[in-house]
């Protein structure tokens, strides 16, 4: 009876240490520019020189090994700058990724990093309206003045003024979207309005020119989108599961000041 009840308290010892060990997976938060240790935190730096988020959230069931494999692995990112655009979220969660050497990575550069193979990935990405506004006010230029978005429930809206010498004209844009083959974003609906007159029938095939907006084929994760949904604020892609973080490491990045 002795031997079975110190058998048990044994068993129960070692699964205690394991679930323990499991717990206590190392944590790191960073802030600002950092020397990375290891490979996961080489990958961190690497995407947030990408990126430059205000905040990320990198997690993974192990370190990346030298050739580059990680089997769980996600990532948030909240305000990244992408191309001097910001985007409020974006969130991509894989299992069984391989990327290539870590050796081979690059803090910058975006062509160092490159996905040769993947099982399955969930990605969702949202971006505000007044986050698409600041970009528009940015790039706007030439001939083209006060040019706005607005969202609507379902509803894409855009104007802007065009002058160029005695021409003037406001032109005003309405558009649905919708996902075509799970990789490509299409206009739907659009109506177009030159000084409050509809020249949509004018201009149709100029519209066909450039379908489809987005187009994510050369994506490196291999998605299908599902979802796109249109409020008064934003504006959200994403897989019909959406990403969630998976157990293990967890570095922590904050944008320094």
């Amino acid at each position: 009876m002795r031997k079975t009840t110190n058998t048990v308290a044994l068993a129960l010892a070692l699964l205690f240490f394991a679930i323990s060990a499991f717990a206590e997976q190392p944590t790191r938060e960073f802030k600002g520019s950092f020397e990375p240790a290891n490979n996961g935190e080489r990958l961190l730096s690497l995407l947030v020189s990408l990126t430059d988020p205000e905040s990320m959230e990198l997690r993974m069931d192990q370190q990346p090994d030298n050739d580059g494999n990680i089997r769980d692995f996600s990532i948030f990112i909240k305000g990244a700058s992408i191309g001097g655009f910001r985007v409020e979220k974006i969130a991509i969660e894989s299992s069984f990724l391989e990327l290539n050497r870590p050796s081979e990575w690059r803090t910058g550069e975006r062509d160092s990093l490159k996905v040769r193979n993947v099982l399955r990935s969930n990605v969702e990405l949202v971006a505000l309206e007044k986050d698409i506004n600041a970009a528009l006010t940015s790039y706007a230029g030439g001939d083209w003045r006060r040019i706005s978005v607005d969202l609507k429930r379902g509803i894409v809206s855009a104007r802007g003024n065009y002058r160029s010498g005695s021409l003037d004209i406001l032109a005003e844009v309405s558009t649905k979207l919708e996902i075509r083959q799970g990789k490509q974003i299409w206009l739907k609906d659009t109506a177009i309005k030159i000084n409050h007159d509809d020249q949509t029938d004018v201009i149709q095939k100029e519209l066909e020119k450039i379908q489809p907006v987005v187009d994510i084929g050369q994506f490196p994760f291999p998605v299908t989108l599902a979802v796109l949904n249109v409020d008064e604020q934003k504006l959200v892609f994403s897989t019909r599961t959406l990403p969630k973080p998976v157990k293990g490491i967890f570095y922590r990045y904050v944008r320094g000041s």
